[in-house]
């Protein structure tokens, strides 16, 4: 972004009816949360989501094998 400020990455889940589970639907880049909020909806409004959420990929805890190590691709 513009000014300095150094961008956070964000999971997008969303789901199109309150029987649904969560599904990720995607990632986005922003500098804060009201901003990856805004763009999410923006870039994945292509379906009549009943729910969408954004999660900070350091909030992000990642559950593997034991002993197996997993990176999460960041842009």
């Amino acid at each position: 972004e513009r000014g300095g400020v150094q961008p956070k990455y964000y999971e997008v889940f969303a789901r199109k009816s309150s029987e649904d589970v969560l599904s990720h639907v995607g990632s986005v880049e922003a500098p804060n949360d009201n901003l990856a909020q805004m763009r999410a909806w923006y870039i994945y409004d292509q379906h009549p989501w009943k729910e969408m959420c954004v999660v900070p990929l350091e909030s992000i805890i990642t559950v593997t094998e034991h002993g197996r190590n997993t990176k999460i691709k960041m842009s």
